[in-house]
């Protein structure tokens, strides 16, 4: 690694690339969590009270968030994975990610079931599994921001969007959160275009409370491919797991 790639922010002047940002995101859930708590009782109350268990031994929300829907400021409230994230390394918060658009959003969901399906220990009792999702929309806004998919940071493009290697763009996630970034665009790592996702470092910068919109998703997921379908629509978004291989291997998080 040099020493242009181990500090990509010096390098592109990141000071000077600074700017007010705005947008919509669009993030995708597992609507698990409610399903699997009535599945452990037998009414509705039992389930309340199960669920107010559950919310005791689960890590605080971060502070300024009390006024948030929980599908906004849940992500903020747990630690990073073992291998941290695109931006963030294991030690430092977490991130809130999302897509700016429907089909970036669902093709990153499509890797991470991938990592989901290649995960398992042995072999899937099933050869698809099927899987509840809520795709959510909401406005974003900052005045300090910075669009790592433009001039002069897209000249590293292949840096920011490894598909193997975090450290790059977990150096840069360092560099923006000292030098006080509040939200920031990205070429996705795993979008065949490489389309533009969004991260926010703290929960303050929403422009609503709630979402602005929520629609119900399923998803099939098999060892070579993953389809999405709207509950209320007929289309069908398919991603073949030959997108995302990289000499013929899947690509995991590192």
């Amino acid at each position: 690694m040099t020493a242009i790639e181990q500090n990509l922010w010096q390098s592109c002047e990141g000071n000077k690339q600074v700017s007010p940002l705005s947008g919509t995101l669009y993030r995708l859930v597992e609507s698990q969590e409610q399903i699997a708590t009535r599945q452990l009782v037998d009414t509705l109350e039992e389930q309340a009270l199960l669920e107010d268990m559950l919310e005791l031994v689960k890590p605080p929300y971060p502070p300024k968030s009390e006024h948030l829907h929980y599908l906004l400021k849940t992500p903020f409230r747990y630690p990073p994975l073992k291998w941290g994230s695109r931006f963030g390394r294991t030690f430092e918060p977490s991130i809130f990610y999302g897509g700016c658009s429907v089909n970036v959003t669902l093709a990153e969901s499509a890797y991470y079931r991938f990592v989901f399906w290649y995960s398992m220990d042995g072999a899937p009792k099933k050869k698809t599994i099927r899987t509840e999702h809520t795709l959510f929309s909401v406005g974003y806004h900052c005045h300090k921001g910075i669009r790592l998919q433009s001039p002069p940071f897209d000249q590293y493009l292949d840096l920011i969007a490894h598909p193997t290697n975090y450290s790059y763009a977990q150096l840069l996630g360092t560099a923006m959160r000292n030098e006080g970034i509040e939200i920031f665009e990205y070429p996705s790592a795993r979008a065949s275009d490489h389309a533009t996702c969004v991260g926010l470092f703290t929960a303050e910068h929403f422009s609503q409370n709630s979402p602005l919109d929520r629609e119900q998703w399923f998803c099939d997921i098999g060892a070579e491919e993953v389809i999405f379908k709207a509950v209320e629509g007929s289309d069908i978004v398919r991603f073949e797991l030959s997108q995302f291989l990289q000499q013929g291997i899947f690509p995991m998080p590192a």
